[in-house]
């Protein structure tokens, strides 16, 4: 009878490490390595949001494309280029951002348009956290140069407003 006990545990005991390896190796095989392209254009967003700490005005509005909409999840209707200067300029003087945690979910680069996921984490002065929010940005590349030509996000804690848009 204990050689029985001791054969179902060595069964369970290998069971179980060769379901943890299939596991494990799974995020292998699952996970991809970025492109050159991607790396690019994500390092274009970090330093997107380097302008922002620094309370960059100037570097945020070269880095806008002249007709760039951007819709903030606390807002009824996006926003165009001076609409968001504007937005960042007194944001900056409320609360200039101090800390960005930022983490890629997903980057599609077509031609010379792309696509960017992903979440963040932000923290200020006065507004010592915010939480986690998600972003989708769209850039697009011009003379070798890329820049923001739509966006939106919005805080994960909280559900952006919304308005029926189809009133009069």
């Amino acid at each position: 009878m204990k050689t029985k006990g001791r054969n179902f545990g060595l069964r369970a005991v290998i069971c179980l490490l060769f379901c943890g390896l299939i596991l494990f190796w799974s995020f292998q095989v699952f996970g991809e390595e970025w492109t050159e392209e991607q790396k690019e254009i994500w390092k274009v967003v970090v330093a997107d949001y380097e302008s922002f700490k620094q309370g960059d005005l100037e570097g945020l509005k070269a880095a806008r494309h002249d007709d760039v909409v951007i819709w903030w999840g606390n807002k009824f209707m996006p926003f165009d280029k001076k609409e968001a200067m504007d937005n960042y300029q007194g944001w900056f003087s409320w609360d200039k951002p101090v800390n960005w945690e930022l983490k890629p979910l997903a980057i599609n680069v077509v031609g010379n348009i792309a696509v960017v996921f992903y979440a963040y984490k932000y923290s200020g002065k006065i507004i010592s956290n915010v939480g986690l929010g998600r972003a989708m940005k769209t850039w697009i590349k011009q003379d070798n140069k890329w820049q923001l030509i739509g966006g939106f996000s919005a805080s994960c804690a909280e559900l952006p407003p919304c308005r029926d848009y189809f009133l009069k």
